[in-house]
């Protein structure tokens, strides 16, 4: 709050190719999530928007990227940095199940609008707040499902589940999506 953020006029970038100095360039499966040839996103100095010493290491708190708290190009609209503690239990590093007392953070809506800009989903900035509380709230709904499947199969006796990690693979299909997908190719209606 109270920054400003400074964007140099659409036709002073005319990058065509990432910059040098830029680490994520060096790996070649991965890239960097910049398009550095739209002339919008690239900053006055020149150089890359991303902070991509910060991405490379994973918070300990939620395997998760440190995604920064700063409003990112082309942003207009302030979004809170408010972080929402989840109540899905977690063991930190070093901790067994029956100290486990911490739970899960969810990331502030700017960090979530960051993250979108970063996979290249153009979102409104002044609907964030509102998909954050969606993704919050189905994210709660499901751990509840989860806890009443686990009470259902497994045994735990005095010590609940708890949610070792994230593991995120939006490009990966299921066997039994690929399976629902060739169906509703096949059979349609």
């Amino acid at each position: 709050m109270g920054q400003s953020i400074s964007s140099p006029p659409p036709a002073a970038v005319t990058r065509t190719s990432p910059p040098s100095s830029c680490p994520m360039h060096d790996v070649p499966s991965t890239g960097c999530p910049i398009q550095h040839n739209n002339p919008p996103v690239a900053k006055s100095s020149g150089g890359c928007p991303i902070d991509h010493s910060s991405l490379n290491m994973l918070n300990p708190t939620n395997q998760m990227p440190n995604l920064p708290q700063t409003p990112i190009y082309p942003q207009a609209v302030p979004l809170p940095t408010e972080r929402t503690m989840s109540s899905i239990p977690r063991v930190a590093d070093g901790e067994t199940k029956t100290d486990m007392r911490q739970t899960w953070e969810y990331p502030s809506p700017q960090q979530f609008y960051n993250a979108l800009l970063r996979k290249g989903l153009d979102t409104p900035a002044e609907h964030v707040e509102t998909v954050v509380e969606i993704h919050n709230f189905l994210n709660e709904r499901a751990w509840g499902e989860v806890l009443k499947w686990e009470r259902r199969v497994a045994q735990y006796g005095d010590e609940e589940p708890h949610l070792a990690r994230f593991k995120g693979r939006p490009g990966e299909m299921s066997p039994k999506a690929r399976f629902w997908m060739l169906a509703g190719w096949l059979l349609p209606s």
